[in-house]
């Protein structure tokens, strides 16, 4: 059984579950699978920049280090200084990033910019569907983050766009052989699955379920082949063992600041949420280069 039909029956099952778990317990197991697998496939990102570069040496490892987390500082300012500009930028940023992993080992025949389009189009439909079928939550967390409330409109307009983009792209690829037919017929079905499990699993957890099983999973399982040529126990071991500081210090950081803000829920999300943007942006940059050294 290939990866895919395993992530389509746990995506159907982890659906199934929402009968079972209010809203505070999708929240639990969905914070709990962020932190571990979430985390954890962003953990890597310098021994990632390490291979990129040939780095050897304390100083030039420390140089890469010091340039990581200043991105990420950098990041975190901004959500702090112009919320409106980094919560844009978050997006755009995740938008193409999600694309680009789910599509790079497909799509390579294009021209770069049209590629890029299509990860782009590609990331904004999936988010533009989550916020539409979860619309006053996203608001709310939105509302917390910037000071202004988006129409409901503006994730319609964005998902239409974004849908009408992403078609035509994929016709365009379809028509000169860049993809197989058949990924086209599972890429519907995957997207009406997830529709289905957006409108009805809240927000938190139905970004979690795509989350983590079509996107952490896959990125971890590709830089594993990057960084230790295979997939398998032995390459995943030492993968555990070169990310766990990053990870252990990311879990901690966000886990202290849910402490410390534990008596105004209100603004646990926003925080949340802030944290994924900051570390995003270099993480993204980071797996495309990885991206463009494995061609």
């Amino acid at each position: 059984m290939n990866f895919n039909k395993i992530a389509i029956f746990v995506t159907l099952f982890s659906l199934w579950l929402t009968n079972y778990f209010s809203g505070s317990g999708q929240e639990i197991v969905a914070f709990s699978l962020i932190f571990s697998v979430g985390i954890l496939h962003g953990s890597n990102d310098l021994a990632i920049m390490n291979k990129l570069q040939s780095v050897s040496g304390i100083r030039k490892i420390a140089t890469i280090l010091g340039s990581y987390i200043l991105i990420v500082v950098i990041a975190g300012g901004l959500f702090y200084l112009l919320p409106k500009l980094a919560l844009a930028g978050f997006i755009l940023f995740s938008a193409y990033h999600f694309g680009e992993q789910h599509w790079e080992d497909t799509i390579s025949k294009a021209s770069v910019r049209l590629i890029k389009l299509s990860y782009l189009s590609y990331g904004m439909l999936i988010l533009c569907l989550l916020f539409y079928m979860n619309t006053a939550e996203t608001q709310d967390i939105i509302t917390a983050l910037t000071g202004q409330l988006i129409p409901q409109t503006w994730f319609l307009y964005g998902l239409v766009t974004a849908g009408v983009v992403f078609v035509f792209s994929m016709l365009y690829f379809l028509l000169k052989k860049y993809i197989e037919y058949s990924r086209l017929l599972f890429e519907a079905f995957l997207l009406l699955v997830l529709s289905i499990v957006f409108k009805y699993a809240d927000l938190i957890w139905a970004f979690a379920i795509y989350f983590i099983y079509w996107h952490s999973i896959p990125s971890i399982f590709g830089q594993l082949k990057y960084l230790y040529g295979d997939v398998s126990f032995g390459s995943f071991k030492r993968y555990l063992k070169s990310s766990s500081l990053i990870w252990v210090i990311s879990v901690s950081s966000m886990l202290l600041l849910f402490y410390l803000f534990r008596d105004n829920e209100e603004v646990i999300m926003p925080l949340f949420f802030a944290f994924l943007g900051a570390i995003t942006f270099a993480h993204s940059f980071i797996i495309s280069k990885m991206f463009a050294a494995g061609k």
